[in-house]
């Protein structure tokens, strides 16, 4: 199934807990990609700024991601992240349009994904 939203995070991570933070954000990674209406998700970090973070993660829909953030396994995932954490920001996203190498691989074909 396409994803039909992206979630865009932007997390302020406190000086000092980068690493904590990171390795934190693997471990749950790992149990987000158990659920069945997860469809990928990535942990990126500013460059040049440290202790700046973007997450974008897929799901199926907007209700399987609200679901998801009412898991215990998320609940439990914030109470760990929320002392470390100094700010951030959450965006719903719609997918509309992907650009993909073509079959040649030097083309790029355009599908629309929402």
């Amino acid at each position: 199934m396409t994803p039909g939203l992206r979630v865009l995070l932007r997390i302020e991570i406190n000086a000092g807990h980068e690493a904590e933070f990171e390795e934190l954000w693997r471990a749950h990674a790992r149990t987000v990609r158990a659920f069945p209406d997860n469809h990928g998700q990535q942990l990126l970090r500013q460059a040049g700024e440290s202790g700046h973070y973007t997450v974008l993660t897929d799901w199926t829909d907007e209700p399987s991601f609200r679901a998801f953030e009412q898991s215990p396994e998320q609940q439990a995932y914030l109470r760990r992240l929320w002392p470390m954490r100094s700010g951030g920001e959450m965006r719903l996203l719609e997918p509309l349009h992907e650009l993909i190498p073509g079959r040649d691989g030097r083309t790029l074909e355009s599908r629309r994904t929402g």
